[in-house]
């Protein structure tokens, strides 16, 4: 079976990836707490809903729930020339 045909491989990717990012957003939000909202808005998750326990929970996210867009959460920094 060809990768590219394995529909249930890969929603295992985009899920993990997405939990990762769930996670990554709860651990830096004491840190820089607005971006980390931001980024939390995919999946209409709410400052309090921001709970450290969950952070070893591995199937937090609901499965086959649709996630939100977002606007860029960092602008690019230009390199001046010298």
């Amino acid at each position: 079976m060809e990768k590219k045909d394995d529909s249930k491989r890969l929603n295992t990717i985009v899920y993990t990836t997405l939990e990762i990012v769930r996670k990554i957003s709860f651990m830096l939000y004491p840190i820089i707490p607005q971006s980390s909202l931001n980024a939390l808005k995919i999946f209409d998750i709410k400052e309090d809903d921001i709970k450290f326990s969950t952070l070893d929970n591995h199937k937090y996210l609901k499965f086959n729930s649709d996630i939100n867009k977002i606007n860029i959460l960092f602008k690019k920094i230009e390199k001046e020339n010298d």
